[in-house]
């Protein structure tokens, strides 16, 4: 039997959007728009996302290396503020084996015409299969395809 482990570490990402709380909101809980910006690193994909956007709701997604969505989420909402703030709980793993538990709160703060997004990750990392280093490199990635897709709807609209 190998040796467990575990690694806690909190991470915190933030960003400014020129776009309201709202369509920041929307672009993060609607599972039809997340889909298209939520993914960790060049070459990956997310193949499924869905959001039962509700307190105890269920939040799953698939994703991983192009081809290769080895990874799964399944979490938990636990507070919700609409255009305010989410807070869930999660698991994620490789395949069938658990590589880390997270607490995440997102906050959405107006400024002026926009908002700044501040995104808390606080994670028991399991066994050395994830770590903060990939996890924070993870979540600014996916926060600047957020705000790619936000520039680019307003292109589109």
């Amino acid at each position: 039997m190998s040796e467990r482990t575990v690694q806690h570490a909190t991470i915190v990402v933030e960003r400014t959007y020129d776009a309201s709380p709202g369509r920041v909101f929307a672009a993060w809980t609607d599972p039809a728009i997340r889909i298209l910006w939520d993914t960790p690193g060049q070459g990956w994909e997310t193949t499924e996302f869905t959001n039962e956007l509700r307190i105890g709701g269920r939040e799953t997604s698939r994703f991983g290396p192009t081809g290769d969505p080895k990874y799964h989420s399944d979490g938990l909402n636990l507070d919700i503020v609409p255009n305010a703030r989410i807070v869930a709980a999660g698991t994620m793993h490789d395949g069938d084996t658990r590589i880390s538990t997270t607490l995440c709160t997102v906050e959405l703060i107006p400024t002026g015409d926009g908002t700044r997004l501040i995104l808390t990750d606080q994670s028991a990392y399991l066994d050395g299969r994830d770590n903060p280093v990939d996890r924070e490199r993870g979540w600014s990635f996916i926060l600047d395809n957020l705000g790619a897709h936000l520039r680019d709807a307003l292109v589109d609209a």
